[in-house]
């Protein structure tokens, strides 16, 4: 195929446009909300921070102002399927497209991104331009050099884009959003069987509705109950630790001046690698062989549970694979297979528990090792562990293997994403 030469943007076939951004995209600001409009409740305020990466939203912790101010704000308002980037910061040019019917009000740092005429210029298409190489290595290179890092309206519109005909761009996206809707399918399904888990886990442990020998709820049929120090508990049931459940290991960093440590024979796990993931099956960071060699004490087996203990708290995962993790992270080797979902419900459950310990009057939250393997929690009698874990164990293997599935699909789109945008691969009815 014939190409541009020269092209700041590398080369692109002959027939592409090649163009300033604000020629063909607006850049809008949202409004710059002060502290002291701020409220308890009332409409959501969407900051850069509801930008997770990888275009994933979430505004379960926002700040709000005022319902009653809603007309105030009307041109603010996001609308489903904006396209959405963090223009300070860490987060930094992360996008995102806004995937919710509740109503939010963009903030002054969030970018949207809209096409200044959609019968020339796919929005699907500038979506996937904005998260691709093309776009941040200039945006890297536009980037105020303070210490907070800004990108600014008029850097962005200096931009480059590039772009085939219509029918080419909407071609280039549907490719790429199939790819994206399996996985956020894939998610919505892991969320449901998580949502699962849980409901029995309360259900089992925490109202104590097991099915009893006749398969009737226990509590409400009768079930005797004895007093303990955590409450009245299903009689046969024991107060614990939580380090009687398994061995509890704290991680390590393995040395960062010996770079032979470090490779790709086993995940690093840390705090951002658990993230709304019940399995971690990919880490940002690995351990080379010599690095994992280092520290073979520090090595968990495939069904660790690890939990988030040190400035992000309470997170929980499963490891899907041998694993080490640095030491923000506590971890249970669950000391036999069928406790394992049990422990990682418990701990799912003792969110708020975690959070007060790890408090202890600092800046930062720490909960400690120490604190950690000394929670009191309990134990039913075997029986019932058993059960519970033939109950669930088909969920979490759905859950790890939809997880893993997902990540191949991830592979996939960012090993097409450059390729098509840069038209490196031809796209002709979607054969390429």
């Amino acid at each position: 195929m014939e190409k541009i030469k020269h092209n700041i943007l590398g080369d692109v076939p002959i027939n592409w446009s090649v163009v300033k951004f604000d020629t063909v995209v607006e850049l809008i600001h949202g409004y710059q909300f002060r502290t002291s409009d701020f409220t308890e409740e009332g409409i959501k305020i969407f900051k850069i921070t509801q930008i997770k990466g990888d275009g994933i939203i979430d505004i379960s912790n926002c700040d709000f102002i005022n319902i009653e101010r809603l007309d105030d704000f009307k041109k603010n308002q996001l609308k489903y399927n904006d396209i959405l980037m963090a223009l300070t910061g860490a987060t930094i040019g992360k996008i995102a497209r806004f995937k919710s019917k509740e109503i939010c009000l963009q903030n002054y740092r969030v970018g949207k991104f809209i096409s200044r005429d959609k019968n020339i210029f796919s929005e699907d298409y500038l979506y996937y331009f904005l998260s691709s190489n093309l776009f941040f290595h200039q945006l890297l290179a536009r980037q105020t050099q303070s210490a907070q890092q800004n990108i600014g309206k008029e850097d962005i519109n200096n931009m480059t884009i590039c772009f085939p005909d219509l029918p080419t761009q909407t071609a280039i996206a549907e490719i790429l959003s199939s790819l994206d809707d399996k996985i956020e399918l894939n998610n919505k399904i892991n969320q449901e069987l998580e949502n699962l888990a849980q409901t029995l886990f309360k259900q089992w442990f925490i109202d104590f509705e097991f099915p009893n020998q006749n398969g009737d709820p226990y509590k409400s049929s009768g079930g005797e109950m004895v007093d303990s120090e955590l409450g009245e508990i299903p009689k046969g049931w024991e107060v614990i630790n939580i380090q009687d459940l398994g061995k509890i290991i704290c991680g390590k960093t393995p040395s960062k001046k010996i770079s032979e440590y470090y490779g790709s024979d086993m995940p690093f796990i840390k705090i951002p690698d658990m993230h709304k993931n019940t399995y971690i099956v990919n880490s940002i960071d690995n351990l080379s062989v010599k690095g994992y060699n280092s520290q073979t004490n520090k090595t968990l087996p495939k069904n660790s549970i690890v939990v988030s203990s040190i400035a992000t708290v309470g997170l929980v995962s499963l490891t899907s694979m041998p694993s080490q993790t640095n030491q923000q992270i506590n971890s249970i080797i669950p000391k036999v297979d069928w406790l394992t979902f049990y422990i990682y419900d418990l701990c799912k459950s003792l969110n708020d528990n975690f959070i007060q310990l790890a408090s202890g009057g600092s800046a930062t939250l720490n909960m400690n090792t120490s604190t950690f393997k000394n929670i009191s929690i309990l134990q039913p009698t075997e029986a019932v562990l058993k059960s519970y874990h033939f109950l669930v164990v088909s969920l979490f293997e759905q859950i790890e293997m939809n997880t893993k599935e997902n990540q191949e699909l991830t592979n996939l789109r960012d090993t097409l994403l450059p390729k098509l945008i840069s038209g490196e691969l031809e796209v002709n009815n979607h054969n390429f």
